[in-house]
Order: structure tokens, then C-alpha cells, then sequence
């Protein structure tokens, strides 16, 4: 299977929210850097944040189920 990075956040709430709508929506993903993410916010490193991939053929499910949710 082949991933590809759809999005790349710090905020542990926003991962959350979108690996709950794309269990609901059956569509494969993984997260990436997750658990270096939150060490390095305890320690103040600066890591860029946690990467969401999704296999190329749930690519364009998964672009539209993020169109769709608002974060603010």
C-alpha cells in the first residue's frame, strides 16, 4: 500500500477528530510521529506536529471528509 501525507497538525484534538471520522468512514490511514509529538511538547523540542496519511485510493474520500469539517 502506498500512504500519503494529507495533513500535519500539532493539535492533538484536530488528529482526534479526523481519526474518528475516518474509522466512521472505513477509510485506511495511519498517524505518524504521534508519540514523538507529545515527549516533545512536554519537553519543549518544537516538533513540527502529527502526520496523517491515508492509502492513495481513499486520497480523494479523505480530501473531501476534511473540505467538510471546520476546526474554528
Amino acid at each position: 500500500m502506498n500512504f500519503i501525507t494529507i495533513l500535519n497538525s500539532p493539535q492533538s484534538f484536530k488528529i482526534g477528530i479526523i481519526k474518528n471520522l475516518f474509522d466512521m468512514e472505513n477509510i485506511q490511514y495511519r498517524v505518524l510521529d504521534e508519540f514523538t509529538s507529545n515527549a516533545a511538547g512536554v519537553a519543549g523540542l518544537g516538533i513540527n506536529g502529527v502526520r496523517i496519511q491515508v492509502i492513495e485510493e481513499d486520497l480523494t474520500r479523505a480530501k473531501k471528509l476534511l473540505e467538510d469539517v471546520e476546526f474554528d
